[in-house]
């Protein structure tokens, strides 16, 4: 199974202090939002992944009425384009086999809650058959982090009035990459008095500023952060450099062949035709790192009756 390691880091972000970050993304306090406990619906894979669990599944109560909800806070790298449909089954699923007793009868209360790390996601619909009472409605509290202040967030963390837990979330936010951002993230999280913490909001910015194509401003701002004491993140930072080294050595390898490729072409054009004439043909070909279409113009360059044929068989 493949491990999608944002994904991971934001149910583990979330959960480093779930009363803080849920009051921020629902806007309510902690007193009115009554947050009880993540539910256990490891029974309940998540529709169209039946591998993973939707694990941020929030139990909150509500007191004027006396209402316990269930609440799925479901992340997402990009927009998921059929997570309506998604919610709709894993919300039946919610409602038929959990309970806030053991008791029997009284059922959770559910709704939904997405946060689009990039993107801006539509998920809620509203569908009504004309006039005739027919209607099939979700309405999800959708965050898409793109269009979050990070200088306000940032402010409010100063002020006390939301938790520091939003600082991982930073480098997906709007000046989420700016230079003056980043030194400001970094006097709020070395005001964190527990090293663990610290450790975890310099690791988790790291993977996100990935997700926002925004690493190497990070990187490099935080290369003297201490994260020894945060391990599983480490581990999500080093799948990214991973897979960034076998991009850099795939795009490597696929440029190396190219160019052996053009290569071979001119030799084949130069045995054939006065290699004084090739002018902007030897250019063009030397440009291009399409290993398929060089291809092409070698089996073409070795048929071609003359070189002008063969130009016409390029700009085919």
């Amino acid at each position: 199974m493949t491990v999608n390691r944002f994904d991971q880091a934001s149910r583990y972000a979330a959960k480093r202090d779930a009363v803080g970050f849920l009051s921020w993304l629902l806007r309510e306090s902690a007193e009115e939002l009554r947050f009880r406990a993540w539910l256990d619906t490891r029974t309940l894979p998540f529709p169209g992944e039946t591998d993973r669990i939707c694990d941020t599944v929030a139990w909150l109560g509500d007191a004027d009425p006396a209402i316990e909800w269930a609440v799925p806070v479901e992340f997402c790298l990009q927009p998921i384009p059929d997570l309506f449909g998604r919610l709709l089954i894993y919300l039946g699923q919610l409602w038929l086999e959990k309970r806030p007793t053991d008791a029997g009868g009284e059922r959770f209360c559910v709704a939904a809650v997405t946060v689009n790390l990039t993107g801006r996601g539509r998920t809620s619909k509203d569908m009504r058959l004309r006039q005739t009472g027919a209607r099939t409605m979700l309405q999800v509290v959708e965050c898409n982090l793109c269009d979050e202040s990070a200088a306000s967030v940032l402010d409010a963390i100063a002020s006390g009035s939301v938790s520091r837990c939003l600082l991982p979330w930073i480098a997906l936010m709007q000046g989420g990459g700016e230079a003056v951002t980043i030194e400001r993230w970094k006097e709020l999280a070395l005001g964190e008095p527990d090293s663990r913490l610290r450790a975890d909001f310099g690791g988790l910015a790291l993977v996100f500023a990935e997700a926002a194509g925004r690493r190497v401003q990070w990187k490099e701002a935080l290369k003297e952060w201490n994260m020894i004491e945060s391990q599983q993140v480490l581990e999500w930072m080093q799948m990214g450099e991973a897979r960034g080294e076998a991009r850099g050595e795939a795009r490597g390898e696929a440029r190396g062949k190219a160019e052996g490729e053009a290569r071979a072409l001119l030799r084949v054009l130069a045995k054939r035709f006065p290699p004084g004439a090739l002018g902007e043909i030897a250019k063009t070909i030397e440009a291009t790192q399409d290993l398929q279409k060089l291809e092409a113009w070698l089996d073409a360059a070795i048929v071609a009756e003359s070189l002008e044929a063969f130009r016409q068989k390029m700009q085919a």
